[in-house]
């Protein structure tokens, strides 16, 4: 349990800051679309677009009328009637979030290569995994009784008393989401992982169906409005757990 205890600090410790970063900015990610369409109720409509714009048989924008079918070759009628599918459309300050959220603001010159905020994020995330997975064997509970007391946040012993429980019985309950968050959000940390982590799913993560069930997980869009509600607060949580960690190591130093 004493390895346990420093395992969880020394990963805490110096990977804390960026762990409540990306989790504070998870939680305005996951509220992002309620919140744009509450202030701009027409921000995700779409007016579709055809290639028959940029099509060679195309007179001043508008397609030729032609007789018969025949007078286009098959594979530009094909083209004629497809439709480009919209570029997905961010708020700026959404935008800011997100880069905030998977680089630090410092995101790599190409998709799909590396930079040293995406790392950091990446190593953080990982750290973040440990440490719940540390934390949950610390103050798992001996029996029915102390779970109960584990599980409660109590208001009226003192503000060490509130943090404490603040640290571990949030730390519970958002467990499992948090974990679920973790390990699908290093999907887009490191393309090992990645590709480990598809396999597992029995995909080569080629196929979009997968990839939006990975999605899906990460954000809390699977289950709709509730999930993502309790995404929300399970990020916001996250967010606290480093701060509230800190403050009650400074108390217990104080006292060494």
């Amino acid at each position: 349990m004493k390895i346990l205890r420093k395992i969880h600090l020394w990963l805490a410790m110096p990977f804390g800051i960026v762990i409540s970063i990306i989790c504070l900015t998870g939680a305005l990610l996951v509220i992002e679309k309620p919140v744009t369409r509450m202030l701009y109720p027409d921000f995700y409509n779409e007016v579709p677009v055809t290639h028959a714009q940029n099509s060679p048989y195309t007179t001043q924008g508008s397609p030729l009328t032609v007789g018969t079918s025949h007078d286009v070759p098959e594979n530009r009628q094909k083209e004629l009637h497809k439709v480009e599918k919209p570029k997905k459309k961010r708020l700026p300050f959404f935008r800011k979030v997100m880069q905030l959220h998977r680089w630090l603001l410092n995101p790599p010159a190409k998709k799909g290569e590396k930079s040293v905020g995406k790392i950091i994020v990446g190593v953080s995330t990982v750290a973040f995994v440990f440490t719940l997975i540390s934390g949950m064997f610390i103050w798992w509970p001996r029996n029915g009784k102390v779970l109960l007391n584990r599980l409660q946040v109590k208001f009226s012993k003192g503000w060490r008393r509130f943090l404490l429980d603040a640290h571990v019985s949030l730390g519970f309950w958002t467990f499992l989401l948090l974990l679920l968050m973790a390990l699908t959000g290093l999907t887009w940390s490191f393309s090992s992982y990645r590709e480990m982590f598809y396999t597992l799913l029995g995909s080569d993560g080629t196929d979009a169906e997968t990839r939006r069930l990975v999605m899906s997980l990460h954000t809390g869009t699977w289950g709709g409005a509730l999930t993502q509600t309790l995404y929300f607060l399970a990020a916001l949580i996250g967010g606290t757990l480093p701060l509230t960690g800190y403050y009650l190591w400074w108390k217990r130093r104080d006292k060494v």
